[in-house]
């Protein structure tokens, strides 16, 4: 009798795999083996939710494809060797979305292991997957609508492991899902900009409150003399407030600095260099461009979440442009708003993404979903050195890379662009490794807000 797809993947680890695991954990091998009863259905459901999605079996196809590149059955073994496990954990929280702590606790109880050991399970759960329907379409030669109709074939033994495992099927990500409700409306700010300090002038004297207790019920005039003095007081508070001009810039060390609007990419034209370099270094070993992204900051999206960044980062440009409604899209030269991904980078001559490369487009993933309505383009770019077709195959293959990376962390396909332009529009002339480095880059720019 044939396996299906979870049989297949439950094969993958062997005893040695949950022998490995449970030596570099605190968890048994029936613990894990119980765990991932209940683990792998959830992300096979997971997954075949993304394919019947618009957009879902290019996302699927191409993930899919470079797990099989990268071996990911041979590597459960050593789990996060490869970075397929944070890759895979990334996946699976965009998929499901706010369901996923209670959904891995849920599980991890009844499995009685650990939310970490569940999550783990999880991710290597996916990453197995993905590594099997890679093997499979390179051994069919399948296109991405035929992969996606060969995981979608495993509904029936999905919903069956779900049931016997008395599981629930997650409402955010899955098939047979209600929508899901409507994000509330972003919240602009980051973290609030401390109030202007009381002059001494105005502060009580110790041991005394700023506004006195009004007098007892029926107290006649007595009442009403405290209401009319706090009126006063309110009154002189404003008047200074107002009376007197804002400090020109926040304290140099204030958590929530925003950086400045310029964008670090230059035009589509890119007609002249820039006077002075990014700020950054050039690593010879890797030969990229390390940009310095400027003072830590914390950015607070509309959902709840928050984002550690540099303050000259791509995510804080992007999010100021998105959150400022006095800055408009500028929909008649296409060459402004350029803002170049300051952490995202290639294999070299390659359109594989580096393993740190994922945590930037989560980041930005992750903005763009706090404002729906947005729509960005993404242009890729290479430097001048090497046959102009091949690069602008190579800047178009990396542009639509990076395009379907967001779409896998859940940024609907249809708000994001991609094109490639090659060699075409250097930022800095390219006789030097350090130009050449900063001329490859991969870009976004909002068309829509």
């Amino acid at each position: 009798m044939e396996q299906n797809l979870l049989q297949t993947a439950r094969a993958a680890f062997t005893n040695e795999v949950l022998t490995s695991l449970a030596k570099s954990g605190q968890e048994s091998e029936n613990d894990l083996s119980a765990g991932l009863e209940l683990l792998l259905p959830l992300a096979l459901h997971t997954l075949i939710g993304r394919a019947e999605k618009p957009y879902g079996p290019e996302v699927l196809w191409k993930l899919s494809r470079e797990a099989y590149g990268a071996s990911v059955l041979e590597a459960l073994a050593l789990p996060g060797q490869n970075g397929w496990q944070q890759r895979s954990d990334n996946l699976m929280r965009d998929l499901i979305g706010d369901s996923y702590q209670a959904m891995i606790a849920e599980r991890a109880a009844q499995a009685g292991i650990s939310a970490a050991t569940a999550s783990q399970l999880l991710s290597l759960s996916t990453t197995a997957l993905l590594g099997i329907a890679g093997d499979y379409a390179q051994e069919n030669s399948l296109e991405p609508a035929m992969l996606a109709a060969w995981l979608v074939r495993e509904k029936d033994s999905v919903r069956r492991a779900l049931l016997s495992a008395r599981q629930v099927v997650p409402a955010a990500g899955g098939y047979d899902s209600p929508a899901r409700p409507s994000l509330a409306p972003p919240d602009y700010t980051m973290l609030p900009e401390p109030m202007p300090e009381v002059p001494a002038r105005m502060r009580p004297a110790a041991g005394e409150a700023y506004f006195s207790a009004p007098a007892a019920s029926g107290a006649g005039s007595g009442g009403l003399r405290w209401q009319w003095g706090l009126l006063l007081l309110v009154a002189v508070l404003l008047g200074y407030l107002f009376g007197h001009e804002r400090p020109a810039s926040r304290p140099a060390g204030a958590a929530a600095a925003v950086a400045s609007l310029a964008p670090v990419a230059t035009s589509e034209l890119g007609a002249k260099a820039p006077a002075t370099p990014a700020p950054g270094r050039y690593d010879v070993a890797s030969g990229n461009y390390i940009y310095d992204t400027g003072q830590p900051i914390i950015l607070r999206l509309g959902d709840g979440t928050t984002q550690k960044v540099g303050a000259n980062s791509t995510e804080n440009r992007l999010f100021t442009f998105l959150a400022d409604p006095a800055i408009e899209v500028d929909s008649v030269n296409r060459t402004k708003g350029w803002i170049n991904f300051d952490r995202v980078y290639f294999d070299p001559g390659a359109t594989t993404l580096t393993d740190e490369s994922f945590q930037q487009l989560r980041n930005v993933a992750s903005i763009l979903k706090t404002f729906p309505a947005s729509v960005v383009k993404i242009g890729g770019y290479t430097d001048s050195t090497g046959n102009p077709l091949k690069n602008f195959q190579l800047s178009e293959e990396r542009a639509k890379t990076a395009m379907l990376a967001m779409a896998g962390m859940g940024v609907d396909m249809n708000r994001i662009q991609a094109k490639g332009y090659g060699g075409k529009y250097f930022i800095t002339p390219n006789t030097t490794p350090e130009g050449r480095a900063l001329n490859r880059r991969i870009s976004i720019r909002v068309i829509r807000k």
